[in-house]
């Protein structure tokens, strides 16, 4: 009754446990305005999802009455326009809705995962030239006459300042005491 909307994101890998779906039925069966976004990059820690998710995403959530819907999680705009009606859906009451983002993982899962053994380089560096969503976001501005290319050089000098600020910032921060070490730590 409020307007505000929960946004839950987790990855596919999260598509074999069972606490999600038990979400999933109690937001259906309340009517809660809840978006899941599952951002599917197609691989859990080292394992695609083709050897650890049995059938169709989708079946999953709306076999619970949860609406749910897929989208090109590469093309920002198309996101961008999807979450948007989503949202307007749960303002208006109809409750949960499920929405699988296809996108990639460029990296690794965490620092440890250098050689990632279980996907190509080719398919990596395909991803990365070909599906880059800020390229493609870009490339149709500029196709379209709606920005240029020294607006985006502009961008992403600034953004590797700010980083660069935020990075060193953190390096010359002093190390917390050990009492702090909970503190601010919820999950």
């Amino acid at each position: 009754k409020s307007g505000q909307v929960a946004v839950c994101f987790f990855g596919d890998g999260a598509l074999g446990q069972g606490l999600l779906y038990e979400a999933m039925n109690m937001a259906s069966l309340w009517k809660l305005p809840v978006i899941y976004v599952c951002e599917n990059n197609l691989y859990g820690e080292y394992t695609p999802g083709s050897e650890t998710v049995a059938g169709e995403i989708l079946s999953r959530p709306r076999a619970m009455g949860v609406h749910a819907e897929s989208v090109d999680g590469q093309d920002v705009q198309a996101v961008y326009a999807t979450m948007k009606r989503l949202v307007e859906r749960a303002r208006r009451g109809e409750g949960p809705a499920f929405l699988e983002c296809k996108t990639y993982r460029y990296y690794g899962h965490h620092v440890g995962d250098v050689n990632r053994e279980y996907r190509t380089r080719d398919e990596e560096r395909d991803w990365m030239t070909n599906r880059d969503p800020l390229q493609t976001l870009s490339g149709r501005l500029m196709q379209q006459r709606l920005a240029e290319q020294s607006v985006f050089d502009r961008i992403q000098t600034d953004v590797k300042s700010e980083i660069a600020t935020g990075v060193q910032y953190a390096l010359d921060a002093p190390f917390p005491k050990p009492e702090q070490v909970d503190e601010d730590v919820y999950a």
